[in-house]
């Protein structure tokens, strides 16, 4: 089995997706979950607390899960739509783990049993950020600071043309005033 295929594989590469998991943990329990201590229940990983959702089901009353996921999470309808009462009608705590999470770092999930992985879902249009080209290929691009910009022949030739006639004016003045 690679990665692709095992939802609790994460791979370094791995770009807009959102794991969902619900936990089957009493209220007192659950309430001591929170985005920062949630990776204690999902084994040995590195996550940005910033980027993980941990909510109780029934702050989405009269919205449900799947709304959710479309509205906040940019999953296509039709990928829920098989699943939709199902997902509708979980209740308990909801963490959300969005690829960004992960920092691009290759991990593997050891979810706590009292987790359960609700599904792995895949954004609309969810792109790869194109990379920065390499320094080779934008050589030219841009005049170096250094360079100034180039000066017409014509405003070069009448440069010399006043320099030599300011020499032959002081060269005359020069021969007058010492006679």
């Amino acid at each position: 089995m690679n990665r692709d295929d095992d939802p609790l594989q994460v791979s370094e590469h791995e770009f807009g997706r959102v794991r969902v998991l619900t936990a089957a943990l009493d209220p007192a329990e659950a309430s001591t979950v929170t985005a920062s201590n949630v990776h204690k229940l999902l084994g040995d990983v590195d996550l940005d607390a910033e980027k993980i959702e941990v909510i109780p089901s029934n702050a989405l009353e009269g919205l449900g899960l799947t709304a959710y996921l479309v509205e906040g999470y940019g999953i296509a309808p039709e990928d829920l739509r098989d699943r939709a009462a199902q997902l509708d009608a979980v209740s308990g705590l909801l963490v959300f783990l969005p690829s960004s999470a992960f920092r691009r770092k290759a991990q593997t999930l050891d979810p706590n049993p009292a987790l359960s992985l609700l599904g792995v879902f895949d954004e609309i249009a969810a792109e790869a950020p194109d990379q920065m080209p390499p320094p080779d290929a934008a050589k030219g691009m841009v005049a170096p600071l250094e360079s100034q910009p180039s000066v017409p022949q014509a405003a070069k030739s009448a440069s010399w043309i006043f320099a030599i006639g300011a020499i032959l004016v002081a060269g005359g003045l020069a021969v007058l005033l010492l006679r």
